[in-house]
């Protein structure tokens, strides 16, 4: 029923099923959105995530309704979101293509040069990920 709109930092989307496995279905960075479900189908989900916090973060919160009447008042809302959805799909989409690959070594050197574009801070000895996965 809220939209978050990750102003600094990292965090981890995750879903819990049933049978008590976890899995990460979004690492998010700043200017990420999360929540907009029922911002777009009107609807309650019965979709739950867990966020976590990878790195000290700051969000700004509103109902979801009143980002529904903003965009309705002002269509550059509306395009904001359509670029952060863009957004979300691309990564979506690569990690589908990282996790397609064959072997292993394949699939972690995707992933690590996806955690070096989005989350990556270079410094003097390289880029540095800064991010607590397991």
């Amino acid at each position: 029923e809220r939209v978050y709109l990750i102003r600094r930092g990292a965090v981890r989307l995750s879903r819990v099923y049933e049978s008590g496995e976890e899995i990460t279905v979004a690492l998010l960075r700043e200017n990420s959105l999360f929540g907009v479900l029922s911002l777009l189908t009107g609807h309650r989900s019965d979709r739950f995530y867990h966020a976590v916090a990878f790195t000290r973060v700051e969000m700004v919160t509103a109902p979801a309704a009143s980002v529904r009447a903003a965009i309705e008042a002002d269509t550059g809302v509306g395009l904001r979101l359509l670029q952060g959805l863009s957004s979300r799909i691309l990564q979506t989409e690569t990690m589908i293509e990282t996790l397609t690959h064959r072997d292993m070594s394949s699939r972690l050197v995707s992933f690590l040069l996806v955690l070096c574009r989005d989350f990556g801070v270079p410094d003097e000895l390289g880029i540095t990920i800064d991010l607590r996965l397991s």
